[in-house]
């Protein structure tokens, strides 16, 4: 069965570009909506919505309450700890510069962001992180209320709780691993997070986390084998930038060759298998030649082989055609046409005919039965619909010059 994927941190995807390479690959994605949570979707994304590839999961209080357990742990043993690093008290100290692209609004506001309440200066500061009453156990709440580690303010969607935004952050891919690891979901992000959400947070790796003794080496995410090969392969075919592809195109490319992506979709993952070693490489520089190694072995070579055969295939239809001048009737045809009054020289070059505009079609016939046995078959009809070639044309009759 292949795992749906679960977006985090944030209920509104924030990049477009990222959304429709995530369509091109993952069955569906699902994202964490508290309930009545207004939307603010992109035109994309409410697409995807009313097609039911996006969709939304409430935040089970179950999830809410296994999270809560390390961090009440953390509280009791390192309360006065955390207090001093994000204590409320301790607001002008965080050195969090405004929109900063780890901690600040980017990651802080990981359950969307509520309207602010103009009569609370404190509650519009944007140094704070906030996340939606519905993610976070009551006790976990009342204990960093209690120990000044947090706000409660009514807000747009509901309540919220106001706190250190790494706090925040922290929380959220905490809530997103549980989720992903109780309902067979693969979490993803198109945010640059200084930590992945399948880290496994423990009281061991909370504490190291945000109390600051994390190695730094090890607080640097990078996505996760599957997903970077599928994204990886994708970039040998089509153009980093999808801004010009509309959404209803991405669904058309899903509904047509759904057999071709469920064969990448099996072939991404074995090729995962594979490269479990990898996932304990320290040196990120290395990881990444790693899989850009195993792209270029297994996808770039299946590609051109693929080529090789469709080129074949080509031939043998474009020779078969050019014979078609020297078919001639076999005696039992040339009868049954004299027998409906139909004369050879009229049959034979209906014959002809008959061949020429059948062609096209027996060899787009070949060209799917190849492409739906290769592995990379749907790389390869990515590449026919979305490559650079067919994105210029488009754009010269869009804006003849």
């Amino acid at each position: 069965m292949d795992r749906f994927a679960l977006y985090y941190p944030h209920i509104h995807v924030r990049d477009d570009d990222w959304l429709k390479y995530a369509a091109l690959y993952w069955p569906k994605m699902a994202r964490i909506r508290p309930p009545g949570y207004p939307l603010q979707d992109s035109p994309a994304a409410q697409e995807l919505h009313a097609a039911r590839w996006l969709f939304d999961l409430e935040p089970p209080a179950w999830a809410a309450d296994e999270v809560a357990e390390p961090f009440l742990e953390l509280l009791h043993e390192h309360g006065a700890a955390l207090r001093d690093r994000c204590g409320l008290d301790r607001i002008e100290t965080w050195g969090m510069p405004v929109g900063d692209a780890a901690f600040g609004n980017t990651g802080a506001f990981s359950a969307g962001g509520p309207e602010c309440d103009e009569d609370d200066p404190a509650w519009l500061n944007p140094r704070f992180g906030y996340v939606h009453t519905s993610r976070i156990s009551g006790q976990l709440l009342d204990s960093a209320v209690d120990q000044g580690l947090a706000l409660v303010r009514a807000g747009r969607g509901g309540t919220w709780v106001a706190m250190h935004p790494e706090l925040a952050t922290v929380h959220s891919l905490a809530l997103a691993e549980q989720m992903a690891a109780e309902n067979c979901l693969h979490p993803i992000t198109d945010q640059a997070l200084p930590h992945a959400a399948m880290s496994g947070w423990t009281f061991e790796r909370l504490a190291a986390t945000l109390l600051d003794d994390l190695p730094a080496e090890d607080a640097v995410a990078r996505p996760a084998p599957e997903e970077a090969f599928a994204f990886l392969a994708f970039a040998t075919v089509i153009p980093a930038d999808l801004r010009n592809v509309p959404i209803e195109k991405i669904l058309d490319i899903r509904a047509e060759f759904g057999s071709e992506l469920d064969a990448f979709r099996e072939f991404t993952a074995e090729r995962v298998e594979e490269l479990g070693a990898i996932e304990d490489v320290r040196d990120a520089r290395l990881y990444q030649e790693y899989l850009h190694t195993e792209v270029d072995r297994e996808v770039r070579a299946r590609l051109a082989e693929l080529d090789e055969l469709l080129r074949g295939a080509g031939f043998e239809t474009a020779r078969a055609l050019a014979n078609v001048r020297s078919v001639t009737l076999p005696p039992l045809a040339a009868l049954a046409a004299d027998a409906v009054g139909v004369t050879p020289a009229v049959t034979v070059p209906a014959v002809v005919a008959g061949c020429v505009v059948g062609a096209p079609l027996q060899w787009r016939r070949k060209r799917r039965e190849l492409t739906q046995e290769s592995p990379v078959g749907y790389l390869f009809q990515l590449r026919r619909a979305l490559g650079p070639d067919t994105l210029i044309a488009k754009l010269r009759r869009a804006w003849p010059l």
